[in-house]
């Protein structure tokens, strides 16, 4: 009988010691909005107001850039924060493309809020030296998240605005956005 248990002993251990899973914390309180695949062409802007006070949150643009210098042409679709209202910014003046579920908090690595913002998503390169080509970390974004935060009486909202973007029709597609309605909590893009 002593051999019996000494040989189920290992085995009832390992069943034992089965790794469970640890639940989420529950997700914030978010405000949705079907931003209903409006596109951002050459010269036909979107403006957002993401928390629903009646006030343009984020807008979404095109701007022309002639250098005669590099004698280029560049078509830069953008993305732009306002009073109140910030975007992630790297060195480059670049924000991060999320996939679904990753995390929005008040720090990103390699990455600051920055309000007042403009950044440059994608951009089409017309060159006399070179083939047109299309450039920015967002020409191939299918259904990514641009991660954004607003600032209300000191304190800090984090939201996301889902994006793709298509270089065939060169045109930027805003799908969904969503903003936490708690301070201070981070939220999953998709969410």
């Amino acid at each position: 009988m002593k051999q019996i248990f000494i040989l189920l002993l290992p085995g009832i251990l390992l069943l034992s010691c089965k790794t469970q899973d640890i639940p989420n914390p529950v997700h914030p309180q978010m405000l949705y909005s079907n931003l209903n695949n409006a596109e951002v062409k050459f010269q036909q802007p979107q403006l957002i107001d993401i928390n629903a006070d009646g006030t343009t949150d984020f807008f979404f643009s095109t701007q022309f850039v002639g250098d005669p210098v590099l004698q280029r042409d560049r078509l830069q679709y953008m993305a732009h924060s306002g009073i109140g209202t910030q975007l992630l910014n790297n060195a480059n003046d670049q924000s991060p493309m999320l996939g679904n579920g990753e995390r929005v908090s008040l720090t990103h690595a390699g990455y600051e809020w920055f309000e007042i913002s403009a950044i440059v998503l994608a951009e089409k390169i017309t060159s006399i030296s070179e083939p047109v080509h299309w450039a920015g970390l967002w020409k191939k974004a299918s259904h990514q998240f641009l991660p954004v935060q607003i600032k209300k009486n000191g304190l800090f909202y984090h939201g996301w605005i889902e994006l793709s973007f298509d270089t065939i029709t060169e045109k930027l597609v805003l799908h969904r956005s969503a903003i936490s309605t708690e301070a201070g909590r981070d939220v999953r893009t998709g969410f």
